[in-house]
C-alpha cells in the first residue's frame, strides 16, 4: 500500500464507519453540486405556490434539506457501486 494517499485510510474508516467528516473533494463537488440546484428550484416551487417573497424563502429552505437528502442518497447509491466494481468477481 506505499502507493496510496496519507488520506486512503482515513477515507476508508470515513466510508465504513461513518460519523466522522469527510474530506474527499469529489463527495463534496458533488453535494455542493446537488444542493445548488435543488435550494434555487425549492425557491421557484416555493415562490409558484405562495407568491410571495416569504414562500420563495421556505421553498428554498425546503429545497436545501431536500438536496442535502438528496446528494446524501446519490453519494450512497456511488459508493455503493464503487464498492460492487472494486470487488473480485468469483
Amino acid at each position: 500500500m506505499p502507493d496510496e494517499k496519507p488520506s486512503a485510510a482515513y477515507d476508508q474508516v470515513a466510508d465504513k464507519v461513518g460519523r466522522v467528516p469527510n474530506v474527499r473533494l469529489k463527495d463534496n463537488l458533488i453535494q455542493l453540486a446537488v444542493v445548488a440546484i435543488a435550494t434555487p428550484l425549492g425557491a421557484v416551487v416555493g415562490w409558484l405556490v405562495g407568491r410571495t417573497g416569504t414562500a420563495a424563502i421556505l421553498g428554498a429552505a425546503g429545497g436545501l434539506v431536500a438536496g442535502a437528502l438528496l446528494s446524501g442518497l446519490v453519494l450512497m447509491v456511488a459508493g455503493l457501486v464503487m464498492a460492487q466494481a472494486a470487488r473480485p468477481s468469483s
